[in-house]
């Protein structure tokens, strides 16, 4: 039988339950029972226990399916939840007296049952329990104000204060909702913690300067959607090994400021897991807004240690502004997809690319970063039709990787539009638009075989520059109006430069290194008054010595290039 068609018969026997729901009142006076103890083992399926206002010491185990557990403002506030037994039920006995005492935190609520509702209560006071060694929740979520066993609950419209634990932890359950609850001041736990438990959907919550906002642990297909998320003392939202979550529409801000440990204060960190990062607005977070990571596992048991992969991810039309790191980072991820988001003023990178391959970047708008996009180590990756602009440093900066396609950017007001360097191979740039840089494009540090092609380089100090480049082909470009065209130094080398449009330029060329200027039948165009063709065929009558060294442009152009 498929899970769809158990969940259906879940379902309806419960709302057969519902359809004789009776309703207990739970209060102080005129109420059916004075402790809510009481209430629930007096409660049958579909029952809504209604709490009235006051403040109630419990530590709850609801067992019975399909009950509502509802507070209800009779006119004193909000009912209170504050966890701790509700009579003397702990004996201890010094010189010879029986003192009864009370037992206080321990977990608040446990909900053991399928199809329970928890809404509308101040949940507080849920810590280590008193004595010590009494409490039953001793898994990695330990205790907390509500704590789930069970599958198709829902806790709405609560408020989670003074709780020294994870407010709300869920362990080897799914379908739960938890909705619209206020979460704040947990000092050493979680806002929402969920450990091997799948779909579940976490919505319209805010979670105000928890220790950690939010964490998935193998916990797949979660959805975590129109929540605010802000000043948590490490980071926002936390997930690790957990695959098909879709986070989106949430507010996360302002996270990692009070944290003790470099590297916390992630708006989202996604570690051995893959996923969907949609319409956030993630911004002011003391590290990276969005930080990918495969987890390689250095030791284990049993070697050969495994890896919790990264990739897939989808990171769309997210407003990524003002972290104190990347605005967004992979390292060791692959087949990743940042499309269409706003990353900008960030205090690093606008995208970062670490030991990270097939990733791609495209209709992004990247602004006042340190490199616009930065790709270290990583190969084959994609960067197209992106704006990248006002940066601190290069627009795109490329270094030790192979095979990456830069097509069809804008990069404007960047230091440099786009760097090569640390022996970069095999790269492929084509199609950008770059202008108002100092180095419009600079190729260095050994890379080689990189092709340059049909850019458009205007208003920067120096076009194109070849320092230390080898065997690199630049064909088909329009370099104009710069201060200098194109500068070779004398380490570069073997570097075919033809077919592109020079012109304009105060200093059109300079090559004190060993390369070549045509391809046997074509040069290249440097303005109307480098040359006479008196013969009209398109070629100038002489051939164009290039200054800085000895090399010569045997068949240099007499009229502008046509451009692709």
């Amino acid at each position: 039988m498929s899970r769809f068609a158990i969940e259906t018969i879940i379902m309806l026997i419960a709302l057969c339950s519902l359809s004789q729901a009776a309703t207990i009142t739970v209060g102080e006076k005129g109420c059916d029972f004075y402790r809510i103890e009481a209430a629930l083992d007096a409660a049958d399926p579909g029952d809504v226990i209604e709490v009235h206002s006051g403040e109630y010491r419990v530590n709850l185990n609801i067992t019975t399916p399909s009950v509502v557990l509802r507070g209800n403002d009779t006119g004193g506030g909000t009912p209170v939840l504050r966890a701790g037994s509700s009579t003397a039920d702990i004996e201890r006995s010094s010189a010879g007296l029986t003192e009864m005492v009370e037992r206080s935190g321990g977990t608040t609520i446990a909900i053991r049952a399928d199809f329970v509702t928890v809404e509308g209560f101040v949940i507080t006071g849920a810590t280590w329990p008193i004595p010590y060694g009494t409490g039953e929740h001793n898994d990695l979520i330990g205790n907390a104000g509500i704590r789930v066993y069970s599958d198709f609950n829902k806790i709405a419209n609560n408020t989670f204060e003074g709780n020294d634990p994870t407010a709300i932890g869920l362990w080897n359950c799914s379908n739960n909702q938890i909705v619209k609850n206020t979460i704040k001041d947990v000092p050493f736990g979680y806002g929402i913690e969920l450990y091997n438990s799948p779909y579940n959907t976490i919505e319209g919550n805010v979670l105000i300067h928890n220790n950690w906002g939010i964490e998935l642990s193998k916990s797949d297909s979660t959805t975590i959607k129109e929540n605010e998320i802000r000043e948590s003392i490490n980071d926002g939202i936390i997930i690790w090994e957990s695959n098909f979550t879709m986070i989106t529409e949430n507010i996360i801000s302002r996270n990692g400021h009070e944290s003790e440990y470099e590297g916390n204060g992630k708006g989202i960190r996604l570690q051995g897991s893959g996923g969907l990062v949609a319409n956030n607005i993630i911004t002011f977070n003391r590290d990276d807004g969005v930080y990918i990571q495969s987890i390689f596992w250095e030791y284990c048991s049993e070697p050969p240690c495994g890896v919790e992969e990264s990739y897939e991810n989808l990171i769309i039309n997210n407003k990524i502004q003002g972290n104190g790191g990347d605005g967004v980072r992979l390292e060791k991820t692959w087949r990743n997809n940042i499309i269409d988001n706003n990353i900008t003023s960030n205090h690093a990178n606008g995208i970062s690319f670490v030991l990270s391959n097939n990733n791609s970047a495209e209709l992004n708008n990247i602004s006042k970063n340190d490199h616009g996009i930065y790709v270290d180590q990583s190969n084959y990756t994609k960067a197209n039709n992106n704006t990248i602009k006002e940066g601190e440093k290069a627009g795109i900066y490329v270094l030790s990787s192979i095979e990456a396609l830069l097509d069809n950017n804008s990069l404007i007001d960047n230091p440099a539009g786009i760097a090569l360097a640390e022996s970069c191979m095999r790269n492929v740039l084509i199609r950008n638009r770059i202008s108002n840089s100092t180095e419009g494009i600079n190729i260095s540090g050994g890379s080689s075989e990189n092709q340059i092609r049909q850019n458009n380089v205007t208003s920067c100090k120096t076009g194109l520059s070849l320092i230390g480049a080898i065997r690199n082909v630049i064909t088909g470009n329009e370099i104009q109006k710069n201060l200098l065209g194109l500068m070779v130094d004398a380490s570069s080398s073997g570097n075919a430069i033809y077919g592109n449009d020079i012109s304009d330029n105060i200093e059109a060329v300079s090559d004190e290194g060993q390369n070549q200027w045509d391809d046997g039948s074509r040069g290249n165009y440097y303005g109307p008054e480098a040359c006479d063709d008196d013969d009209g065929d398109g070629v100038c009558d002489a051939p164009y010595y290039i200054p800085g060294g000895d090399n010569v442009d045997g068949f240099p152009q007499a009229r502008r290039l046509t451009i692709p």
